[in-house]
This record gives structure tokens, sequence and C-alpha cells, in this order.
């Protein structure tokens, strides 16, 4: 259940102290793993709309998210994964240098086949080879699933932060 505007929210900060053995990341069959290209904006700021459209986190307009994104200190498009099949987006993840994770999107009709663990363990191992020792990422209580799967790969709470509504 996803909290209303007018509940107080609890976000998760998890983190994975980064084993020195990461599993290799699997992918469904007919499913293609790839970098962010100038031409992916569109199609990665529909998926994250569609993502968010029940909660879980939010995206602005085309025209906003954009340069926000890709203008950003953090931004290196080696650390966007994208995942196709046949022709549709059906999961990303954007990651910042600092070792995080900032957004992790599976389109509805994908999950629960693997996308989500694939692309978390596609980025620790990234970060891993550059360097990283542990990954972070936030995530609102109320969204059980993504606890769930960020738990499963070896994630931990090491912060709880309330957020008020805005009134």
């Amino acid at each position: 259940m996803w909290s209303t505007p007018d509940q107080p929210l609890e976000i998760l900060r998890m983190r994975i102290e980064l084993p020195s053995e990461i599993p290799q990341p699997s992918w469904p069959e007919g499913s293609h793993v790839r970098g962010f290209h100038d031409s992916d904006g569109r199609r990665l700021h529909a998926l994250l709309e569609h993502g968010y459209q029940r909660g879980g986190g939010s995206v602005g307009t085309y025209e906003e998210w954009l340069p926000a994104l890709t203008g950003d200190s953090e931004f290196d498009p080696q650390l966007c994964f994208l995942v196709e099949v046949g022709d549709e987006l059906a999961a990303g993840a954007i990651c910042w240098t600092s070792g995080f994770v900032k957004d992790l999107v599976v389109r509805e009709s994908w999950r629960r086949r693997g996308f989500g663990e694939g692309l978390l363990r596609l980025a620790f191992r990234t970060f891993q080879a550059r360097g990283a020792t542990r990954v972070e990422l936030k995530v609102e209580e109320q969204n059980s699933a993504a606890v769930r799967l960020y738990e499963r790969v070896g994630m931990r709470t090491v912060q709880r932060i309330n957020v008020q509504p805005r009134g």
C-alpha cells in the first residue's frame, strides 16, 4: 500500500557492503541489457512514469527531467542500465557515481522475472569494478515488494527517514 498525500511517509536508506564475490546477473531469455544513449531519453522517461504511477517515486516532465539527469555531476551514462525485450524497454536502473541506485523500475508486465535482481547485481559488480565498497538506495517502507528484493540481494536498512506530508 502506497502512502497518500496526507500521511507521513517513512523512507528506508538501504545499503550493501559489497562482498568479494557478487553473483553474475542472469537475464530472462530474449532480453538484452545495454547502457544509456542520448536517444533513450523519452523511452526511459516513459518507463519511470509508468513505474511511479502508483507511488514510490516521481519524475518531472521530460523537458525538466532529461537536462536535470544528464546535467547532474553524478550522472554517468555507463551507470544507467536498460533491459529490452524485443522493442520494449522492460526495465532500467539509473545509478549515481557515488554508489547510489537512484531509480530502479521494472515495467509491471515484466515483474517477477528477475530483472530487478539482475539490474542490482549488475550495478553492484560495476561499482565494485570502480573501487566502491558499498552501494545504497532509498525506498518507501510501504513498498514491501521492493524492500524484499533489496533484502534478498543482501541490502540492509541503515536509516529510517520520516517525511511529513506537504500541506
